[in-house]
């Protein structure tokens, strides 16, 4: 049996919470903006939310460093 997260709300507070450990220095509504659009899609909502912020800061040598500046150009 696959671990899930039963609430989107859980969900996207757990995504976020490790966003933040990851990365300090995000703006919390920045990375809840974030989370919640990707709550939306079950592709990342059937993984747990530790992971996809795990994901999300993998090292991508190619890609640089992610920016959450502004949410509706969200980009590497």
């Amino acid at each position: 049996m696959f671990p899930y997260v039963n609430t989107t709300s859980a969900w996207v507070h757990r995504c976020a919470k490790r966003m933040l450990e990851l990365d300090p220095m995000l703006d919390p509504l920045a990375a809840m903006h974030t989370v919640d659009d990707m709550a939306t899609s079950s592709r990342w909502r059937l993984m747990l939310p530790e992971a996809v912020a795990e994901a999300l800061y993998a090292d991508d040598p190619l890609a640089g460093p992610l920016s959450f500046v502004n949410r509706d150009t969200t980009s590497r």
